[in-house]
């Protein structure tokens, strides 16, 4: 079976994994349930364990990020060779155990936190707390132990941030033209976006001035969008006509009003995940016997594990079904 051939069939089934998905108009339907053992049931007939409503959002949020990891070594398996870019995009759950154990290692502790299981995707192997030093040693991400005995905790997850960003784009890069269109589109526009979102935050999050903030974002061919970042730091945080007028403005649309003060980073970044999605959802769509359909489709999945575990949240907290639709922008 050629390349091209092999991604039609597989892509095939992922329309229907798709269908199923919870992006989009199907989110409103978890929004209608009261409780979180509904919630359990709806997403996983069958499957919810006998434990108090008190403890289902931990168990649940769990489920559903096992779930958008089976989503992804499904197709990885069914492909056959791993593909880079594609194992890359998985691995982004693996940078959060990387975190979780140099968490550990930093301050000393020997607690158990919660690591992601890959399977025969992983770089990083699960290891007990007093074995992940030598886990991390073995593993494509060694160059961090170096920092921990040096260098800030938020400065070695932004170097692994930086990391995972880079390293996605060059995957890009590398690929054969007619699958590289697309994807080099999408993961351009990632870029741009989570640039834009730290921005904000170590703004108006941190207090940051640009000089300081630069160093800490993920560096872009040619300086793109440099001023517009640059801008961040340089516009009255109230003038609401100014962040209007900004390039990104667009992210801050549902902000500007007559009670505006100043940039919800918060919102901000819900509005570029929704960007992203509505990116990846098009590239899903276009030129299916590529390789960009299947990257959009890893996209999709990270952003459906994100909504689902906002409605967690959101049925845990009893917010009100419209409050939540406003905040997540799928009205």
């Amino acid at each position: 079976m050629s390349r091209a051939t092999r991604y039609g069939f597989i892509l095939a089934k992922v329309y229907g994994i798709m269908a199923k998905s919870y992006v989009g108009k199907n989110f409103r339907d978890v929004l209608h349930l009261k409780k979180l053992s509904e919630l359990y049931d709806l997403l996983y007939p069958g499957e919810r364990p006998e434990v108090p409503e008190s403890r289902l959002p931990i168990d649940l949020e769990a489920r559903i990020v096992v779930s958008g990891i089976a989503s992804m070594t499904y197709v990885l398996d069914y492909l056959g060779e791993p593909v880079p870019i594609l194992v890359h995009v998985l691995r982004r759950l693996e940078y959060q155990n990387l975190k979780t154990m140099i968490r550990g290692l930093a301050g000393g502790s020997t607690a158990d936190g919660r690591l992601w299981d890959l399977g025969k995707y992983a770089g990083l192997r699960r290891a007990e707390p007093k074995d992940r030093e030598k886990a991390i040693k073995d593993s494509p991400y060694a160059w961090v132990l170096p920092l921990i005995e040096s260098t800030p905790l938020a400065q070695i997850e932004n170097r692994l941030d930086q990391d995972y960003h880079t390293r996605f784009l060059q995957l890009a890069e590398e690929l054969p033209r007619k699958d590289r269109t697309g994807i080099l589109r999408l993961a351009k526009l990632e870029i741009t976006l989570a640039n834009v979102t730290w921005a904000l935050r170590l703004r108006f999050f941190f207090g940051m001035e640009w000089e300081r903030a630069r160093k800490l974002l993920i560096p872009q061919p040619g300086d793109i969008d440099r001023k517009a970042l640059a801008r961040i730091f340089e516009m009255p945080p109230d003038s609401a006509e100014e962040w209007r007028k900004w390039k990104f403005g667009w992210m801050l649309a549902d902000q500007l009003n007559e009670s505006f003060h100043a940039p919800d980073p918060i919102r901000a970044e819900l509005a570029a995940s929704r960007m992203l999605a509505t990116r990846a959802r098009q590239t899903f769509h276009q030129n299916p016997f590529t390789l960009g359909p299947l990257v959009a489709f890893f996209k999709l999945k990270e952003h459906e594990t994100s909504m689902l575990k906002t409605a967690v949240e959101a049925i845990h907290l009893s917010l009100p079904e419209q409050e939540v639709l406003s905040i997540v922008g799928a009205r």
